[in-house]
Parts: C-alpha cells; structure tokens; sequence
C-alpha cells in the first residue's frame, strides 16, 4: 500500500497526548545520539546497558501505544513497514539458536567442530545438552552491544513523519561530528578525555574515543553526509544560457551579484567541513580513508551517471584537494605517513585466522563473540603477548562467529537493502532529496568499506550513528516536499486481530532483552571483569564474585574468579572439591579458553596428593587441551613438558597414554619458541 498524505494525518494516536510521545522519542533518540560518543563512544558496560535500557523502556511505551490504538481506533491507524525487519528477525533468531541448549547429537552433526572443542581435555566441556556458541557470555555481551542500534533503527523509522524532522536529525548528527573534531584538535597535544589521559593512539585526534579509528570512522561519515548537505542546497537561480557556457561570458555572468551571492552564501557550509576534514586527516586512520575515498568514488559515480551538474563535484573535489595539502603543511607529513604504511602482521593474522575459525565451524559459526577465545589457536609466538579480541574486518569476523548463514543473513540483507535504496535514488529529480540523499548512501557504504579493517560496529556510538543514517537515508529518499509526506509502504493496523498479538511478542522481547541487560549490569557492577580503560581495576574478593555469578551464571570468568580467590585462601579438603568444580564450569561455559584449562590442569597438579592418580591424569590433559588450544606459547608446553617428566619419574602409571613419551616434545618445543626457557629444562638424565 502507497500513501501520498502527510503521516500525521495517519499516525495520530487516540488519546491528546499522541504529538507529546513522539516528541518525547524524538528527543531520547537525539540523547542517545548525543550521549554515545561523549561517554567514550560507550563502550563500557555501564554505558552501553543504560542506552539499551532506555530505549528498550521506550519501545515497550511505544508498543503498549500501538497495541491499544489498533484495538480503539475509529479513524484508519497505519504504520510504516519498516525495512530490515526480517533480517532483524532473521538475525535474532540465529543467535538464539547458538544460545539455547539442544541434544549434544545435533550439536556435533551441524558443528562438529564445536564439539571437537568441548571434548578436549577431559571432556568438561560435553553435557546432554550444549549451546552452539563456544562463550554464551560473550554472544551475550555482543547482542547487548548492538541491539541499541537495532532498536534506534526502527524508532527512527517508525516516528519521523514531518520534513523538519529530518533536518534536525541532519543537523544532530553533524553537530555532534563538529563537536568531535573540535574537541579533538583542542586535546590533541594533551590527548586527554575529560581529564583522563588517554595512553592510546598519541599523535592522533581521537575526540571522545579511545580509539582514533573509530574517531575517524564517525568523522568520515559525517563528512559525507556534509558533502550530500552540500549538494542539496541547490541554488535557485539558473546557469549561463547556453551562448555564454564558455570564456568571459560565463565569468561575467557569474561575477554579478545576483548570481555570485547565492553561490558564496552556499560554500559558506564548506566551513564546518573543512573542521571535519582536518581532523579526520589528523586521526590518521588507513580503514577510514579507504572507506572515505569509497564514499567519495561512489557520490561521483552516480552523481556523474544522473547527468547531473557536475560543478558541484568539481569544487568539492578541489576544496578536498586543499584540505589535504593545508592537513600535510599542519602535520609536516607524519599524519599521512601511518595512513601510507601499510605494514601491520597482526591484521592480516588475524584476518587468515578468522577464516580458518569459519573452516571449522562452517555453518553456523563458532557463536557470536567467541573470536576472542579462538584467537589464540592461530596467533603465532611473537605475538603470544597479544590479545587479539577482535579481527579487525567485521565482514569475516562475522563469517567466522555467525557462520554461511549468519553472513548470508546479515551480509545478503543489507546489500539488497542498499541496492534497493540506490534504485529509488535513481528515481528522485528533488534536488534536496537527491543530494542528502546521496550523502546517506555514500555515508553508508563509507561504514562499510571502513569495517574491511577494523571493530567499528562493536562500538555502541558507531553502530547508532550508523543506523540513524541509515534510517535517514531510508526516510529521506522516501519524502516528498511539496506536501511534506512520505510515500512507502504501510501497515493497516486498525482491526487487525494479529496487530495485538504482535505487539505483545516484541514486548517480550524487549522486556528479555531488558532483563537480561539489568543483570548483566549489576552483576559487572559486583565484579567488574570487563576492561575499562579510564578506571584503576580494583581486587575483587570472594563475596563479590559469589554476587556476580549469582545474577549472570553464564559467565565463565565469574567461576573462574571465584576459583582464584578461594585459592587465595588456606585449601582444604572439602574446599578443594569447590573450587575444582569452579574451574570445571569455567571449562564447560568456554570451553575454548586456553586459560581456563590451564589454571585446572595446574590446580590438579599442584594438589595431586589429594587424589595422585584423578588429579595427575586429569592435570596432565587439562594441560594438555591448553596446549592444543594456544600451540605457540612456551609456557604452557614448558608446564606440560615438566610435568609428563615428574609424573614418569614417580607416578609412571598415571600418564595419559594419548600423553606417553611426549615429555621430550614439549619441552623441546617450549625452548624452540623461548629460547630462554633452556635454564629451567635442563640436560638428558638430569631433566626435572
């Protein structure tokens, strides 16, 4: 269905206070747009749980209001379909799948390779029934991180309805753009954040991000969008007739007032993107430029296919050519040279890495945020110190965590959405439409170039910025300006028996999502685990860890610090026993974590006079499966070398036969990776 009538004529709700509730959502939507890069692009729990939170208690009101104004109605009450909606769907349903625990014989025929993970060592990994995902917790925390954007998206969608509201979330956008770069040229000798000082990326303007890339990537796509601003401001006048288009005719027909005020006027908008541009050239982010430039061929490219006027292209060509050359006189040419070299191993590690995660779980994937444990399976020796928590490319990573299907899912959605919004560019002839237009789809495709070479959608102000404009592009090439309405399709909602019942499952969801969010706050909050930058970490003692897991049980590194603090303390028997069944549900909720595996393996070890015969056998394959897991760390072959020498010489009986005569290979190996570790090995029969 088609409607060419203003929408407020359509969404209005029954009851007087109908405008007040979408203001009132308009202006939440434009808090959080505001508050998510200020607070260090939200990436800390505490941050990005309140977004979800408000804007799922937002969505909850907004449902409620839906639901009733379908059952009492008396005029047609009609809503937008919004795009997306089943790759959301889609999406959600994935996960869940990866989250929920199903037979162990489904697990291992649709991902035997998860099964092949959970069965080393000691098989603590295994139960009747397991999840797909490799770290339930993570797949959590990364849902949590990118429902906001999901649910700002559709919030968007679904109350915009009059053009002034489009403006103004233009002018939001780039004003916060415009505060970022400010702020950052302002702090870029002190690089410090709100007083606190940031020791990442020096010599890089990272505004209120840690990270100068994602600084770069939010800046990059406002600068687009200022460029699509830019066009749509076409002036209202004509050009030189067509016997003055050469020579001094078309000078001296531009040199008159009548013609050159409005042209001044309008590069006047050029000022605020010069401050954009220079500090985005300052923030020296390779991913960035190359999604910039893709962003910029694109506008050219469809701009130049429309047989459009191509002197606006032409001056920004030539504005963008000056602000690189003032940016290399300013940076003496040390901004560029980061953004020139090209030489970063750890990148291409990872991204050889991710696809050799998605061989082994081809299907469905290895969970969503399980790359970090897995990681180390292929990290090689020099960069063992290295954590690698992300791949740096969001397209493979998702093809390694959410499989064939997740990528086709997500990857094959949003092409034919933005294919689709290019073939209704290609419609318009409103020059407004057109140009603002164009500067959300190049912006769009900039955020996407951009996440080939780094984690920008993991990061909550990204990922929000990011769907805003694409609600913005959706809305804008969607909107009609002589009447101030928009024409898509719609949903007829009065009197339909499903209207109800549909709204009532997505407050489920959202009242889950919500639940599983406030514990996951609070039980962070008990025991903070999650590295924030910006704070001093704080020993964490028993009681807190005893709280923490009590609200999120899905997460191993409670149980496994829980462990190490009860260790802490005088060991006996009984709490023996406690803590060996900590580090076996530490093993179990993330199997794939080298370290788990290893603080079990050497807590058997080390209390081997309890049991000698269990906990040497058992200690030497825990060992073992931490070995398998991280094959490049010394360490780890040097204990399990050690020990399969201590064991032989006075338990020769309690060796695991897969691990017999194996002593020799990993001591070997743990000197070949540090050469160091000789001293500790010793010669022939003298060996430890």
């Amino acid at each position: 269905m088609k409607i060419n009538t203003p929408l407020r004529k359509y969404l209005k709700l029954p009851w007087p206070n109908a405008v007040g509730l979408r203001n009132l959502t308009l202006l939440v939507c434009g808090g959080v747009l505001v508050f998510a890069p200020l607070a260090y692009g939200a990436v800390h729990p505490w941050a990005y749980t309140s977004l979800g939170l408000i804007l799922s208690c937002l969505s909850v009101v907004l449902l409620l209001a839906v639901a009733i104004a379908s059952l009492t109605a008396k005029q047609a009450f009609i809503l937008p379909r919004p795009p997306l909606w089943g790759l959301v769907l889609a999406a959600m349903l994935l996960v869940l799948l990866q989250l929920t625990p199903l037979p162990l014989q489904i697990v291992e025929w649709l991902s035997p390779g998860a099964v092949r993970i959970r069965a080393l060592g000691n098989g603590y990994g295994l139960a009747p029934l397991i999840p797909f995902s490799l770290n339930s917790n993570a797949t959590i925390q990364e849902t949590l991180l990118l429902w906001p954007a999901v649910v700002l998206f559709f919030l968007l969608v679904l109350t915009i309805n009059r053009g002034w509201q489009l403006q103004a979330l233009v002018t939001l956008i780039l004003g916060v753009a415009l505060g970022e770069a400010l702020y950052g040229l302002w702090n870029f000798r002190s690089h410090s954040i709100w007083g606190w000082k940031n020791p990442y990326y020096l010599g890089r303007v990272c505004g209120t991000f840690i990270n100068s890339n994602h600084a770069a990537g939010y800046l990059g796509m406002a600068v687009l969008l200022s460029f699509g601003l830019f066009l749509a401001w076409e002036p209202k006048q004509d050009g030189p007739p067509e016997k003055t288009t050469r020579g001094r005719s078309r000078f001296r027909f531009w040199s008159r007032a009548e013609h050159l005020e409005p042209l001044v006027r309008r590069s006047f908008g050029l000022l605020p993107l010069l401050v954009l541009l220079v500090a985005f050239f300052f923030a020296a982010s390779r991913g960035a430029t190359l999604g910039l430039g893709a962003g910029l061929a694109l506008m050219g490219l469809l701009w130049g296919t429309q047989r459009s006027r191509r002197w606006p292209l032409s001056l920004l060509a030539i504005f963008l050519a000056g602000v690189i050359i003032y940016s290399l006189w300013l940076g003496k040419g040390t901004v560029f040279s980061r953004i020139l070299d090209l030489s970063d191993p750890a990148r291409y590690i990872a991204f050889w890495g991710s696809l050799g995660i998605f061989r082994e779980f081809p299907l469905l994937g290895a969970g969503l945020g399980s790359f970090d444990d897995l990681s180390y399976t292929f990290l090689p020796a020099h960069l063992s110190q290295t954590r690698l928590v992300y791949a740096h490319n969001e397209w493979v990573q998702l093809l390694a965590e959410m499989g064939l299907v997740g990528f086709a899912v997500v990857g094959g959605g949003w092409v034919f959405f933005y294919v689709s919004l290019i073939r209704l560019w290609r419609r318009r002839r409103d020059s407004w439409v057109r140009g603002l237009g164009l500067g959300g789809l190049a912006a769009l495709a900039a955020g996407a170039v951009h996440a080939l070479g780094e984690f920008t959608f993991r990061i909550p102000a990204y990922s929000l910025t990011y769907a805003a404009l694409a609600a913005l592009t959706f809305l804008v090439l969607h909107y009609h300006r002589g009447r101030d309405c928009f024409a898509y399709a719609t949903w007829r909602l009065t009197g339909h028996p499903l209207a109800p019942w549909l709204c009532g499952a997505l407050i489920l969801i959202q009242a889950a999502f919500m639940w599983q969010a406030w514990h996951f706050r609070q039980a962070e909050r008990a025991a903070p685990l999650i590295r924030d930058t910006t704070r001093i970490p704080r020993k964490i003692p028993a009681a807190d860890f005893v709280q923490a897991l009590a609200l999120n049980p899905r997460n191993a590194g409670y149980a496994a610090g829980l462990a190490g603090a009860l260790e802490m303390e005088e060991v006996s028997s009984q709490r023996a026993q406690e803590i060996e069944v900590l580090w076996r549900r530490a093993v179990f909720l993330a199997p794939a974590n080298w370290r788990y595996h290893l603080q079990l393996g050497n807590f058997l070890l080390q209390h081997y006079r309890l049991a000698p015969k269990r906990h040497l056998f058992e200690g030497l394959r825990e060992v073992a499966a931490a070995a398998t897991l991280f094959p490049e760390k010394a360490a780890i072959h040097l204990t399990l070398g050690l020990g399969l020498t201590w064991t032989g010489l006075f338990y020769p009986g309690y060796i695991p036969p897969e691990l017999a005569n194996r002593a020799q290979v990993h001591l070997d190996k743990a000197v070949a990776l540090e050469p160091d570790l000789k001293k500790f090995v010793g010669t022939g029969k003298n060996r430890p």
